[in-house]
């Protein structure tokens, strides 16, 4: 069983409940037998008072788009993580208005745990109090955030990467009065997560070039990530062009690449043209039409 989301809309009544969260995202490489800890800021920027329930949830990706799915089934690796600063998993403490609270997680790898990636949410759910329900004459209400934990476990701290290019695409025509917006499609094929480092080089006939450096987006393992571009355009999109993909999996990985052909061309700007040049000839053969019939009508008379 799961859930797609953990982000939920206040309630509808007159106080907003707001609750912020840092880090977003924890990136942790451990080896078996190791632990860490890691503090978290939980901020209650309510005008009411919070009763939060701190939970834990396995996630998977959900999509090529870099949303999640949380699973409710109990993890496999709950024990990996515990509080040091008193809180416990599924039990509520309280968070005045406007203040915050610090929480220390600890994660603990068992010695002879499998090396692999684990992904998880600490989520921090509100619950309501009486004074709440009360003043609101809501019988409940819950607003929820979390920050995702991606752990890779390694004996070595170089865990073996694969990637791949699943879609690198263009139009094959472009008009020059619009950006670049390629898609791009990668597929991690290992057990553990990565970004790409690299760039997309633009060349044209005419010595035009344009590199735009990839956003380092986490591809998580064993799924496919759609990359986010920020459209872009060569400095005189016109003619024949060329655009290249190359990353490696991590700094010093190897090198994937792909390349594709596509052309610049104004045939925006030709179509109003040539339905220009066709309204005149029509207006013109309609003036012609209108004559011919005006000097026939005068002779007659």
């Amino acid at each position: 069983m799961t859930i797609s989301c953990f982000l939920l809309p206040p309630p509808a009544y007159g106080q907003t409940l707001s609750l912020s969260l840092w880090p977003p995202l924890l990136e942790v490489m451990m080896q078996p037998g190791r632990s860490i800890t890691q503090v978290f800021q939980l901020t209650n920027n309510s005008e009411q008072d919070l009763l939060i329930m701190p939970q834990i949830f396995a996630f998977k990706p959900n999509g090529a788009t870099g949303q999640i799915m949380l699973e409710t089934n109990p993890s496999p690796v709950a024990n990996f993580f515990s509080f040091e600063s008193r809180e416990k998993p599924n039990e509520p403490f309280l968070v005045k208005a406007g203040q915050g609270r610090q929480l220390v997680l600890k994660i603990s790898v068992p010695l002879n745990n499998p090396e692999g990636d684990y992904y998880h949410t600490l989520l921090f759910s509100s619950l309501s109090t009486p004074a709440l329900s009360q003043s609101s004459g809501a019988s409940s209400s819950v607003i929820q955030i979390g920050s995702n934990i991606l752990l890779t476990v390694s004996q070595t701290g170089k865990p073996p990467l694969g990637g791949k290019i699943t879609q690198f695409s263009l139009p094959s025509i472009i008009d020059s009065f619009s950006p670049l917006e390629p898609t791009i499609i990668l597929e991690n094929t290992g057990r553990a997560f990565w970004k790409p480092f690299g760039e997309i080089t633009l060349t044209g006939l005419f010595g035009q070039k344009k590199t735009i450096k990839l956003l380092e987006q986490n591809v998580l393992a064993y799924s496919s990530r759609q990359l986010n571009i920020e459209p872009f355009r060569p400095a005189i999109p016109l003619g024949p062009f060329k655009a290249q993909l190359k990353f490696t999996l991590n700094e010093n990985g190897p090198l994937i690449s792909q390349e594709i052909s596509f052309w610049y061309l104004p045939y925006k700007v030709f179509g109003c043209l040539l339905v220009l040049i066709w309204g005149l000839i029509i207006v013109q053969k309609i003036a012609f039409f209108l004559k011919k019939k005006f000097t026939s009508s005068c002779f007659r008379s």
